[in-house]
């Protein structure tokens, strides 16, 4: 595969909060589209609950999502402040949190299992990268867009620029991690270690030079399958439309959509 076939592509990464955007992006669910669709899901399933005699809970809160470090650290912002942890940003739910809940009763448990059984899914397409066992096409892009970049001579020669920066500094990678690198375990000395991986990163290209590799393959590989991958958003606008739907009939207010 030419990776000049998406040579106008790149990645936007966001150092405050960990996001990385791909082109492929355009085809999974964003952090706040997966939002929408697990509570349209969960509203049918305690649907079905209802109907079968019990009365739920109240539920919501905020949903979690990791930062992207497909290859290590790479915000100096978020190394100053985590060290090499990732950045846990905060998703929006649609509702608050309940203070508590009570624990259901045996009878209840067993409608809520099977009600999970019976709508699975509700018919929405799980949309999400790197789910065991995704044959899609939207999958297969992606990993062969890793593949391609993981062999790539200007990724190559990246990496070996950074390992040699890291040695020159008396670091060393994590044993069996292929982009972590070693600490002495205290918090000052992660902060310390992963802020001296972001400048070698820096000085050997800059950090999102890996990103924007892989963001190139991906296009590259996308003008093969354009017309599979049209279907692919219409499937996912539709069921982020169905969903707002579901919200509304539940009375999730329009401004929280």
């Amino acid at each position: 595969m030419d990776r000049a076939l998406g040579a106008g592509a790149r990645a936007a990464l966001n150092e405050d909060t960990g996001e990385v955007v791909l082109p492929m992006s355009a085809y999974w669910y964003s952090d706040r589209e997966n939002v929408l669709v697990n509570y349209a899901v969960a509203f049918l399933i305690y649907d079905c609950v209802e109907e079968a005699g019990f009365t739920l809970a109240p539920w919501g809160g905020d949903g979690k999502a990791l930062q992207e470090r497909r290859y290590g650290q790479w915000s100096g912002t978020l190394a100053a402040k985590n060290g090499n942890m990732p950045e846990v940003r905060s998703i929006p739910g649609l509702m608050p949190a309940p203070a508590e809940r009570t624990a259901p009763s045996p009878e209840r448990e067993r409608a809520e299992a099977k009600c999970s059984n019976t709508v699975g899914r509700a018919g929405f397409p799980e949309l999400l990268e790197g789910l065991a066992g995704d044959l899609s096409v939207q999958q297969q892009i992606t990993q062969d867009a890793v593949g391609l970049t993981a062999r790539d001579p200007e990724y190559l020669a990246y990496r070996e620029s950074w390992q040699r920066c890291l040695t020159d500094k008396g670091l060393k990678l994590r044993d069996g991690d292929t982009w972590i690198v070693e600490s002495g375990g205290s918090k000052e000395d992660e902060i310390r270690v992963a802020l001296l991986d972001v400048d070698c990163k820096d000085s050997s290209g800059g950090a999102r030079k890996p990103y924007d590799i892989l963001a190139q393959y991906q296009a590259a590989l996308m003008k093969e399958h354009q017309a599979e991958l049209n279907v692919v958003a219409e499937q996912k606008t539709a069921a982020v439309e169905r969903a707002k739907q579901v919200l509304r009939d539940h009375g999730v207010a329009d401004a929280r959509l």
